[in-house]
């Protein structure tokens, strides 16, 4: 591929490459795996299994030759991997890559423990003796309220948690919250009063994806699909907000590249037209909401010409924008995610966007956002045996840090924060289960914070910055190679609960073994055996399943089953979660938040809050002039795809990037930012920030807006990439990047970008 063709920026007419396209490899779609005709049908055979990567828990048929797995795809009609009853099922990328990971050369396949300041191989009885040994002298020496714990998106996380939090005591845990999406799911939780929301996209008639890229198949499969289907069969608009060029701005109507962290006055600006002219939701706002004269006052001045100034926005773009999404109500939702949530003034840019779903009353409504629910309730296995499992950690004393205000209702501690808490002696000892801390914020801080600790165990595929560091190393299952059982919710299913369960479908490489095995056996060793008295983890869901008349084996046989009704609108019923019983566009109602809003000299209500350099963010300026984020693409996960030859080398190509003897993350940045300073595609860059400095390779690209550069997550020091290749963000973040009410790791950075010299070819 050309340069000239990679850097191009396409733009689609409207259903131009939609067609069919719930049957083709589209956006972020991938279809079917081919099968070798030159093997017999009696060779092979296909069983069902499930993707964890991204928490979605896509149905996979997995195509098996003698106890391997060759082959994976979809499984049709799965509430995660489909676009619902009838559709062919397809697997992104990264679900695609669970081949590479389970068969990869690299991965950890046997313990370890630490002897003498290294780490050596172990047996399992050695290992899980040594783990418990460890624990009971820590719990002895410094209480189970110094032990940490940390969980990313683990198959065995219940386990875990009944071993560490219940029966160990360990009280405190780092929380996604404030690593992925706190302002977006706290600012929703306070205001809706229910977890976090999730887009009716197939029932849409007017999509927002606001720095949210579904198209890169983020939660499943059923949301680019459900996105495509509303396009081809609703004939509905798709709005892209975003300074990044993404596969949603690719198929988007309208791709907007805002002016980054200003999207708080774009939603204002949005409503101020909605109300100015009558397009709200009348009996919506004087039933069903409370404080609607507080945002009425928050967007009086407003105005889309206001907004334009700040936004880069024009203010006729944004008075066309109101009135769009206004009509299609209620069957319109604006959606924020991650990429308003990594702001340091995310908090109330994501108050602001949730504001205009209750303001044209698209709450809980088809086409809307839709409170996920399962609709149904399992049974508890621990019940059914009588088990009476104790809660150890309650009542444990935890630490009480004045000075990081968000930590009053933040749950347990903020990513960032726990460093501090290991020099002020109130961590000592950390469990991590399947998760990349050091890929999540100030990465520097916390792997001295590691060094420091006295205990470290985690469960990982991979040698990464912290199985390096830790003192027990145990080797984790695959998907494919453990039990699984998920419920839901959100997915292809709008008015539909369903479950989806699997076997192990192959046998553990090396000598892995499960997330279920692993607590089991500790617990065994520390004499808690008897809260573990299933034999593995397949017969704790069958327990869980029998709740609802259904079994593991015959769920896993099939898959998925869709298992309850769950209608629209629950709130004219139950009404809302919340202090009022209502939507609160004010929140001056909730005390924790009330408190938070007068020491941050934040308003209630809906507002306008730029970086300031203060509490909302860091600003750019003539030493740093431009603007750093890093995120996600759809070849790449958060971490545990790095490793992976394949994917690193489809996100290569999906920009045209040849570059043989570099596999690490690019740096995006735009021809204006790239001229100036003699960058061209392929030169070594050195990334300079307040607080350090990195190197990447440039890839000049008209795809980043001006003054912004974009990288991908997950490379660098302290990752599972081989020998580290590429830079990590993180490095140059510190404990002072949080958004002060959620306490999320602000991953906004004012750097400056050099050539390393030559062409770095």
């Amino acid at each position: 591929m050309s340069e000239e063709a990679s850097n191009a920026v396409r733009r689609r007419t409207f259903l131009g490459a939609a067609a069919g396209a719930l049957s083709v490899a589209a956006a972020g779609c991938v279809g079917r795996g081919s099968e070798d005709a030159s093997r017999s049908a009696t060779e092979r055979r296909t069983v069902h299994s499930n993707c964890w990567i991204c928490r979605a828990g896509c149905g996979q048929a997995v195509v098996l030759e003698d106890g391997e797995a060759v082959d994976l795809t979809g499984v049709d009609g799965h509430p995660k991997a489909s676009a619902g009853p009838g559709t062919e099922g397809t697997l992104c990328s990264k679900g695609l890559a669970q081949l590479e990971k389970t068969y990869n050369p690299n991965r950890i396949t046997r313990p370890y423990v630490r002897e003498d300041g290294d780490l050596r191989a172990a047996d399992w009885d050695e290992a899980i003796a040594y783990a418990a040994e460890r624990l009971e002298a820590f719990r002895e020496e410094h209480g189970p309220e110094k032990l940490l714990r940390y969980q990313g998106y683990p198959i065995g996380g219940e386990f875990h948690d009944l071993l560490f939090r219940e029966l160990y005591g360990a009280p405190i845990q780092v929380g996604r919250k404030t690593t992925c999406h706190g302002p977006f799911s706290d600012s929703w939780e306070w205001m809706a009063g229910y977890g976090r929301e999730y887009p009716d996209w197939r029932n849409s008639e007017f999509m927002i994806a606001w720095g949210r890229n579904p198209m890169e198949s983020f939660r499943g499969q059923w949301e680019p699909k459900g996105i495509l289907e509303a396009i081809e069969e609703n004939d509905a608009t798709l709005v892209c907000i975003d300074p990044r060029y993404t596969k949603t701005a690719e198929i988007a109507d309208l791709w907007i590249p805002i002016e980054p962290r200003t999207d708080g006055a774009l939603a204002l600006a949005m409503g101020h037209v909605i109300v100015a002219e009558e397009l709200y939701d009348e009996e919506f706002l004087e039933e069903w909401t409370y404080g609607f004269d507080a945002y009425r006052e928050a967007v009086a001045e407003a105005t889309p010409e206001w907004a334009a100034e700040i936004t880069d926005v024009d203010a006729e773009v944004i008075r066309e924008l109101a009135v769009g999404f206004a009509e299609a109500a209620p069957r319109a939702v604006a959606f924020p995610w991650t990429g308003l949530a990594f702001q340091g003034n995310g908090f109330k840019n994501c108050q602001n966007v949730h504001a205009l779903n209750g303001l044209v009353g698209s709450i809980d409504r088809k086409g809307g956002t839709r409170h996920w629910q399962s609709g149904f309730s399992l049974a508890d296995p621990f019940e059914k045996r009588g088990i009476d499992v104790p809660a150890n950690h309650e009542d444990r004393p935890t630490p009480d840090y004045d000075d990081y205000p968000y930590q009053r209702h933040v749950r347990d501690l903020s990513h960032n924060a726990v460093p501090a808490a290991v020099e002020r002696g109130d961590i000592r000892g950390f469990v991590n289960n399947w998760s990349a801390p050091l890929k999540s914020g100030n990465s520097d801080a916390w792997a001295d914070a590691l060094e420091a600790m006295e205990l470290v165990i985690t469960v990982d595929a991979f040698w990464s910055g912290v199985s390096r560091r830790a003192d027990v190393v145990f080797p984790g299952a695959s998907a494919l190679e453990q039990p699984f059982l998920a419920t839901g919710g959100d997915g292809a299913y709008s008015e539909s609960g369903w479950v989806s369960a699997s076997k192990a479908v192959i046998e553990p490489i090396g000598d892995c073994r499960t997330d279920y095995e692993i607590y089991k056996d500790l617990a065994e060793a520390m004499g808690w055996g008897e809260y573990f008295p299933w034999e593995d983890a397949a017969e704790f869901y069958d327990e869980q399943l029998s709740g609802i008349g259904l079994s593991f084996d015959e769920v896993a046989e099939r898959s998925y089953e869709i298992v309850s009704d769950v209608e629209y609108e629950r709130w004219r019923e139950d009404g809302f979660d919340t202090e009022t019983g209502k939507f609160q566009f004010d929140l001056d109602v909730v005390e924790e938040y009330a408190a938070l809003a007068e020491e941050t000299g934040a308003s209630t209500a809906p507002e306008w809050h730029p970086p300031d350099d203060e509490l909302y963010g860091e600003t750019t300026d003539e030493e740093y002039p431009l603007l750093l984020t890093d995120g996600f693409v759809q070849q790449l996960s958060r971490g545990h795809c790095q490793a992976l030859t394949e994917p690193v080398a489809e996100y290569h190509d999906r920009y045209g990037f040849g570059y043989d003897d570099y596999d690490g993350n690019l740096l995006h940045i735009n021809p204006r930012d790239a001229e100036p300073r003699g960058i061209e595609t392929g030169d070594r860059v050195r990334i300079t920030a307040p607080d350090g400095e990195l190197e990447l390779v440039a890839h000049v690209y008209e795809g980043v807006r001006p003054g912004w550069l974009f990288t991908v997550s997950g490379f660098g020091e302290y990752s599972i990439a081989p020998d580290q290749a590429g830079g990590n963000v993180m490095t140059i973040n510190a404990e002072r990047h949080v958004e002060p009410v959620s306490g999320q790791v602000d991953r906004n950075h004012p750097v400056d970008v050099t050539p390393v010299g030559g062409d770095g070819r």
